[in-house]
């Protein structure tokens, strides 16, 4: 068959290769050995043309993963170019050249019809330790990649069938659990092995020429797709910014700024304003601010269309090299779960600039990679415990935001790992786990609910370690919504609560002793439009749901709530008081620079920060009706008006503010400093 290939065959080569990558799925459930993947489900398989693209992956794979696959697979083809062959099999977690972070590893099957190269099989998984200096790798700060673990730049382990086990033998004597890590290893073989056989029957079915050209074609039809949606979004440039708490080094927050430019069906994506890479795990390799954009982009645009790299084509990326979004060796690259989700919160909120009836609070802003380790009593070995606890998603114009679960941004992972899992393997109990009250940020719609787990420890001892983001400052709520409550990462010992980090977030081996409880909050989703706006009702059925707090009902949303009842009278006088409260500001350009450091800064008369309740360094937000929150910190200045803000250039674009205008001002850190 050649030309154009029937429409009807296209769909069923279509759904052919997706229950290939279905199947794949479950063979790793099945048989993997490590809780992450059979639990956690943070693993994604894919089948990728002859130069590396995507062709085909199910609707729940792991976008960071999704985006790796290809970069990574070109690495490995650019190395071994002309010396690939059947029964070959490649592995790859090399950040540089584009993977994740060293714990994503990535493994490569071609699949050969005869001489012909047909396609190839490639499984990215979370292996739950790959070395480094903390049990689980992932540390808050570590400051160059020798401490995260082993690094594979790609390397055959199977030749034309014959095993290299020189390589896996180093490979698995430099990680921790290594039987654990040698039977993920295996589940990914296996299941490229059935996957194989899967697209033989398809070959023997409408032969390679068909199924070669309607790969072509299933690509093609994707970028026409992704090109008319882009159409629909008004042209222009927008601009927008945010921040991670911390580099994991130093206190001092991490800007991240976008330029967007829609031109017709194309859509490009400038990062050049990022910072420079720092000391921290918060760097990443080149792959994953395209994944950012494709990810948030995609879910804005066309969500239901088919996730492969015709799709991608419209899209062009600027991530310089030697900046956090791209950084050069030997930075580390951990905290690609944090990065990468302050990206996809950069491109929503910019985009969303363009589409408002479109815009999402932001999500609870991190992976929040949680890990215990230590002597297992009575058995002989370490045990390990690693979970990525969920949070709450951001509200949106048609609903609220959803309690603690996984989003759109991180496909099929787990909320959180089993209890029975935890505790069949570990000498951990977990003594609670439930939703977090008012973590969601207040709006028309209410942002999710993030959870609150306690994990005591059983064992003699442990270490601790924690890579997490927005425990310092909170995901953004969107027109005129609130943030909600930030993550938070405690352990409590004889009765008292201890921060087990300098940073916020950032944990590194914290020694646990017996009896220690290792408390685990994660944000909520924020908030979208004005919380005085939501339906009473909805507030009182919060409130009795146990989601909202009385106090917070009145506080945030105006409702005063009696016998589960809602006082409508006491209610509109409430909310008429709350509305007169709000602090709005006439608007100057600040003739001082914009930035102090990496901060922002807004300035403000002494006499307006203490009407905020606010001191000098206090974090603040603007809210912005058509757009999200822009954070900025507060600064001090006598010359300027009682009732003033003096505001950057910059932001004032951003927030689409004229001088003289009035803008609201939102304390978020009364404490400031």
């Amino acid at each position: 068959m050649s030309g154009v290939v029937d429409a009807i065959v296209l769909e069923l080569i279509e759904t052919r290769l997706t229950s290939v990558v279905r199947e794949m799925r479950s063979i790793m459930i099945r048989t993997a050995r490590s809780p992450m993947i059979h639990e956690g489900h943070d693993f994604s398989c894919a089948v990728l043309s002859p130069a590396g693209e995507l062709v085909a992956a199910s609707e729940v794979e792991q976008p960071t993963h999704l985006s790796a696959l290809p970069w990574s697979a070109r690495s490995v083809l650019a190395r071994y170019e002309g010396d690939i062959g059947p029964g070959d099999l490649f592995l790859h977690n090399d950040p540089y050249t584009g993977g994740a972070h060293l714990n994503d590893v990535a493994l490569y099957s071609p699949v050969f019809r005869g001489d012909t190269l047909i396609a190839h099989l490639g499984i990215m998984a979370h292996w739950q330790d790959v070395g480094g200096m903390v049990p689980g790798s992932l540390s808050g700060t570590a400051t160059e990649v020798f401490q995260e673990g082993v690094r594979i730049p790609g390397i055959r382990i199977v030749r034309r069938g014959e095993a290299n086990d020189e390589a896996t033998d180093l490979l698995f004597a430099n990680v921790r659990q290594p039987e654990e890590r040698r039977g993920d290893l295996q589940a990914m073989i296996g299941a490229c092995r059935i996957a194989e056989q899967r697209l033989a029957g398809m070959l023997e079915r409408w032969g390679v020429a068909t199924a070669r050209e309607a790969m072509t074609a299933l690509l093609d039809r994707a970028e026409t797709r992704m090109r008319e949606a882009i159409r629909r979004v008004p042209d222009g440039t927008y601009e927008y910014e945010t921040y991670l708490d911390n580099t994991g080094d130093r206190p001092e927050p991490l800007p991240l700024r976008l330029r967007l430019t829609v031109d017709g069906d194309t859509l490009d994506a400038d990062f050049s304003g990022c910072a420079p890479q720092v000391a921290g795990p918060t760097n990443l390799g080149p792959a994953t601010s395209t994944t950012a954009v494709f990810t948030m982009s995609k879910a804005l645009l066309d969500p239901k269309g088919p996730i492969n790299a015709g799709a991608m084509r419209p899209l062009s990326v600027t991530a310089p090299l030697g900046t956090v979004v791209n950084a050069r060796p030997p930075a580390a690259c951990g905290a690609i779960g944090e990065v990468r989700r302050a990206l996809e919160s950069l491109v929503v909120g910019t985009l969303g600039k363009a589409i408002p009836d479109r815009l999402v609070g932001d999500l609870k802003g991190a992976s929040n990679i949680t890990a215990i380790g230590g002597p297992h009593p009575g058995r002989g070995r370490d045990f390990l415990h690693v979970e990525f606890p969920a949070g709450g998603t951001g509200a949106f114009i048609g609903a609220d935001g959803n309690n603690t679960m996984r989003n759109f941004a991180e496909g099929d992972i787990s909320s959180i790992q089993p209890v029975e899992a935890i505790e069949a393997t570990c000498p951990l109990r977990v003594e609670s786990t439930t939703l977090r009250r008012d973590s969601g940020g207040a709006g028309c719609r209410r942002g999710g609910l993030g959870l609150r787990r306690e994990v005591r420890l059983l064992g003699p001892r442990a270490r601790l370690s924690v890579l997490s983001d927005r425990n310092v400052i909170p995901p953004y709520g969107v027109r005129g919504g609130c943030s909600s409550a930030p993550n938070r990462f405690t352990v409590r010992r004889d009765g008292k609560e201890i921060a087990p980090s300098a940073l916020p977030g950032k944990v590194t081996a914290f020694e646990l002793r017996a009896d220690d409880v290792v408390i685990e909050e994660s944000a909520g989703g924020g908030g979208y439009g004005d919380p005085l706006g939501r339906d009473p009702a909805a507030v009182s059925r919060d409130v009795a749901y146990g989601f909202v707090s009385p106090a917070a009902a009145l506080a945030s949303y105006g409702v005063v709530v009696r016998d589960a009842e809602v006082d409508a009278e006491a209610t509109a006088a409430e909310r008429s008081r709350l509305a007169g409260t709000r602090i709005r500001l006439r608007v100057h350009r600040t003739a001082e620079p914009e930035f102090d450091g990496t901060r922002r800064v807004v300035i403000v008369h002494p006499a307006t920060a203490t009407t905020l309740r606010a001191r000098s360094g206090a974090l603040v937000e603007l809210p912005n009706p058509d757009g999200p929150s822009l954070r900025a910190w507060l600064g001090l200045d006598d010359r300027l008006p009682d009732g003033s803000v003096a505001i950057g250039a910059s932001a004032l674009a951003m927030l689409g503010l004229i001088v003289g205008g009035e803008a609201e001002l939102r304390c978020l850190d009364a404490a400031g400093g």
